[in-house]
């Protein structure tokens, strides 16, 4: 057993079980994080009392969460680390053993390396076939090389490669398992313009750290991501409506490609993707809901309803 000057911030809702498989899988880590901040905005509370007890040197910490949402409660607990590493965690990941490792003697290998992030095994990246590769080249992809770990054209981000050896320089990470520098961080880590689920916060800070600092993806650390049941996936118009919103933020604000080009390949997209729920029966009972949800982000984009403050940039030494 090893304890390491790592702060792991792990936002919750209503989760407890799995949160608690999550706190079990962490502690059965060869290294082990000093501190684990648990941000929880259920109700009623959650306890250190019924989470696994940590061993010793290891604190835990259960942290009511100020304001609810993914990028919130994940600002939350990094202004509450005492560590000079943080990792980012969700509730419902399985760590491989040697996950934390492996994560930790990639970053140490390079002061330039911002971040680590992990393979998820339930979620590889799968190479498109010829037509998807043409449209993807289209939306502003590159047309060869491989995509995996690639956030590129519109704004479409893909995972890294679960079948590679070594490591994998990647443009973006999963923020379900990834360890940052903490000066790399930018403050706020997560901008407010991300509430609720925060689809694409995880994107927006990995990407932006990708400029000034090298992002890896060690082939050894690994997790499973057991996507269940969640509120916000019965309610396609909620979601749809923020996919298309927050997906435009980010290829406009964080990766800078604010012409009209790329709002016409950003719409191109957002109609392929309503076209491939078509291709099976659950697609055409959410298609209704999900067309008016992706008519109200296009709404929201044209407007400017929404103001942002951007990052500030930590170069690398």
């Amino acid at each position: 057993m090893l304890v390491i000057p790592i702060s792991a911030v792990i936002p919750t809702l209503d989760r407890r079980e799995r949160l608690r498989r999550t706190v079990t899988s962490l502690l059965a880590q060869d290294f082990f994080p000093r501190e684990i901040i648990i941000v929880d905005a259920s109700n009623p509370p959650i306890t250190a009392a019924e989470l696994p007890e940590p061993p010793h040197g290891v604190s835990l910490h259960c942290l009511p969460a100020q304001t609810k949402g993914a990028a919130a409660q994940r600002n939350q607990g990094v202004a509450a680390v005492t560590q000079p590493w943080v990792l980012f965690a969700d509730d419902d990941i399985d760590l491989e053993p040697g996950c934390i490792a492996s994560l930790w003697r990639t970053i140490q290998s390079d002061s330039r390396l911002g971040a680590c992030g992990v393979v998820i095994t339930n979620q590889p990246y799968h190479p498109p076939g010829r037509i998807m590769r043409q449209l993807y080249t289209l939306l502003g992809c590159p047309a060869q090389g491989s995509l995996a770990g690639r956030c590129c054209g519109a704004a479409l981000n893909f995972l890294p490669a679960a079948d590679s050896t070594g490591d994998q320089s990647v443009d973006w990470m999963n923020l379900c398992c990834t360890l940052v520098r903490r000066e790399a961080l930018p403050q706020p880590p997560l901008l407010d313009f991300f509430q609720g689920y925060s689809l694409m916060e995880d994107t927006a800070l990995t990407f932006h750290l990708g400029r000034c600092w090298r992002l890896s993806v060690p082939s050894t650390a690994r997790v499973f991501h057991d996507v269940g049941p969640a509120s916000y996936k019965d309610r396609p118009f909620a979601r749809e409506r923020m996919e298309t919103l927050n997906r435009w933020f980010v290829m406009r604000h964080i990766m800078g490609q604010d012409h009209f080009i790329w709002d016409l390949r950003q719409l191109a997209w957002q109609c392929l993707s309503l076209t491939l729920l078509l291709r099976t029966s659950s697609g055409w009972r959410r298609f209704p809901a999900a067309f008016a949800g992706k008519v109200a982000g296009l709404t929201s984009v044209i407007l400017h309803r929404h103001h942002w403050r951007g990052y500030i940039p930590v170069p690398a030494p």
